[in-house]
């Protein structure tokens, strides 16, 4: 594209800045430097240009100038082109000048990071009075500015503006599969926004992305998606081509079960518990009868250079990295230029995954978006918000909301935070139900009517209670609710609520709240594998959170010889797992409701999206 738009500059700049002559006397200076730059040699180019312009009156020296800083700037000099740029004044130039003082400004904004002075330049500029080459340049330069600065949506909405003006197979490859993995990337709440655009083809984006993120790749849920998604779509730029077709072709690369696996877990320093949890549920697969037998090295990832490590295991004969744990390591690997072998790492990055990284995690995140679901499946819709005054308790709030109002439509009516250390939760509880305004009304009623009676009375508005909090808060939690008089407000709580053992002389005070884990834990179907009884025997007793590390170490070792080679669901110990685009792979988690302090089990975490009216 670059290579496009600056001859055609350079045709605007001779015809705005010479006028007709007659017979020169002699060779033109701005010719013969206009001369040097279409020849590549941009440093003499520049130095005439700017001497020219030292013999100029204002109006024709700051187009001159202007030519000068673009030959900096191509030569690579950006500190002489941004030096020129602030002498140049944009009052003194042609509308075709001010395009290309607008581009070079851009372009140095950019190199120096900064987005938004890189935007105000652009916007300076109409982009319908722009030739196709330079409307190009111009979609590009604002589309690397929204990813600079953070702003996907935007990102993705100038990327499909971008598509209409490029023509060589290549460009229009490679934007496609940004806008894609860039949707891909977005939390439900951003793309449910996106999907109310009024631009047809975003839309279009917009519904592919849902339907890749909902069902597994190679299958005939989403064979069936696809064929309604073209019928709705037809002639789409993400299916022409056979784009589409390349794409999942690359979510799903040929895979053979591995012989030589190797297990990057923390065997030191502060993660070495939670690599022992992971490492005791691998082998506890490996010891039944019908497991898949290959050859398995443990290495410890708290080292300095784990892509050195990484290197060393590949020259050990892995064909598989099973890991690392920690989220740092996982994007230190992902920046290697190649993965072969693959990696099954057992945590999720934030940006577009890549060829050979499959990702398997318990991120908080999908455990609050299930239970959420459950919630509204039983046709609630207004929710209390209770969470603990900390890190925890803000990201858990933080996402709820987004996903319970934008992305499902609900409402959060109000919210209230409790010291996670405490014992007496009356007073934000009485907050949160509103009941310390109904005790500041009575007492405006007394100065008035001195025999009034006080009887509290709680707010009616709300559906139900969502309450992230560990079991020893939630067991103090639950009857204080009762004791204030919400008996009758319902409670879903995140899996931190199940310490993960059936307690019920304990948990009698977690009556009824809904919650929703891993079936492992709650003694759901997960085939051949070991119950959490005979897990522990092997193991010792150990709390909720090392199990589910755990569980996330049988299904580890499992994913390899099952969902990947064959792409299937997998009935696993953390849920019903599917591989998603990206190489994600993903966990429907079992819903249990506390029955006579024992959490009883109905059913697997509903899909809600279709009931909101974004089935695909």
């Amino acid at each position: 594209m670059t290579r496009l738009c600056w001859p055609l500059l350079g045709a605007l700049f001779l015809g705005a800045c010479t006028g007709p002559q007659q017979r020169p006397a002699a060779p033109d200076p701005f010719h013969q430097a206009e001369s040097l730059f279409q020849a590549g040699q941009y440093r003499p180019a520049a130095e005439r240009f700017q001497r020219i312009a030292a013999t100029l009156p204002p109006p024709r020296r700051h187009a001159v100038l202007l030519r000068a800083a673009e030959s900096w700037y191509r030569s690579g000099d950006g500190n002489q082109a941004r030096t020129l740029l602030q002498r140049i004044d944009p009052r003194f130039l042609s509308g075709r000048e001010r395009i290309a003082f607008a581009f070079l400004g851009a372009r140095l904004a950019l190199d120096d990071e900064d987005p938004h002075r890189a935007l105000r330049h652009l916007e300076a500029i109409d982009p319908e009075r722009l030739p196709s080459p330079l409307r190009r340049q111009y979609h590009l330069l604002r589309a690397r500015s929204f990813a600079l600065a953070g702003d996907l949506p935007s990102l993705v909405r100038e990327r499909v503006r971008l598509g209409r003006w490029l023509t060589a197979p290549a460009e229009v490859e490679e934007n496609n599969r940004v806008i894609l993995e860039t949707l891909l990337l977005l939390p439900p709440e951003k793309l449910h926004h996106l999907q109310n655009a009024a631009d047809q083809e975003l839309q279009g984006w917009v519904r592919l992305a849902r339907i890749l993120r909902r069902h597994p790749v190679q299958s005939l849920a989403l064979d069936d998606a696809l064929t309604r998604w073209r019928q709705m779509f037809p002639y789409h730029p993400a299916d022409r081509h056979r784009f589409l077709e390349r794409y999942l072709a690359q979510l799903h690369p040929p895979y053979r079960s591995p012989k030589q696996v190797a297990a990057f877990l923390p065997a030191t320093g502060p993660y070495r518990r939670a690599g022992q949890a992971v490492a005791a549920g691998i082998e506890a697969v490996r010891r039944l009868p019908m497991a898949r037998q290959a050859q398995l090295r443990y290495y410890d990832s708290q080292v300095d250079d784990l892509r050195t490590l990484y290197r060393q295991a590949r020259a050990d004969g892995a064909e598989l990295v099973i890991g690392p744990l920690q989220k740092a390591n996982v994007e230190r690997l992902a920046q290697l230029e190649r993965l072969n072998p693959p990696v099954l790492a057992l945590n999720t990055l934030d940006r577009a995954s890549r060829p050979n990284l499959y990702q398997l995690a318990l991120p908080p995140e999908e455990a609050v978006d299930q239970v959420a679901a459950s919630a509204w499946s039983h046709d609630h819709r207004r929710a209390l918000v209770f969470v603990p005054r900390n890190a925890l308790g803000e990201r858990v709030e933080r996402h709820f909301a987004a996903y319970w109002e934008t992305t499902l439509g609900g409402r959060v009516l109000e919210t209230e935070t409790y010291d996670p250390n405490g014992t007496d939760f009356t007073r934000p509880l009485q907050r949160l139900l509103n009941i310390d305004e109904s005790r500041r009304r009575f007492q405006r009623l007394r100065q008035v009517v001195w025999e009034a009676k006080f009887q509290p009375r709680m707010r009616r508005d709300a559906d139900f209670l969502f309450l992230e909090a560990a079991p020893r808060q939630g067991r103090l939690i639950r009857p204080q609710l009762l004791f204030l008089g919400a008996e009758h407000l319902p409670v879903y709580a995140t899996r931190d609520i199940y310490a993960g053992h059936p307690d019920p002389a304990t948990d009698r005070d977690l009556e009824g709240v809904r919650f929703c884990d891993i079936p492992w834990l709650l003694g759901g179907d997960v085939g051949d594998l070991p119950t959490v009884g005979a897990f522990e025997a092997e193991n010792g007793i150990h709390l909720g959170p090392w199990l589910r590390l755990a569980a996330l170490g049988m299904d580890a070792w499992r994913i390899p010889f099952t969902l990947l080679t064959d792409g299937r669901p997998l009935q696993g110990a953390t849920g019903l797992l599917t591989l998603g685009p990206g190489g994600k792979v993903r966990q429907r988690l079992s819903c249990a409701q506390f029955r006579d302090g024992v959490p009883e089990v109905y059913g697997l975490a509903p899909q809600v999206e279709d009931d909101i009216g974004q089935s695909e």
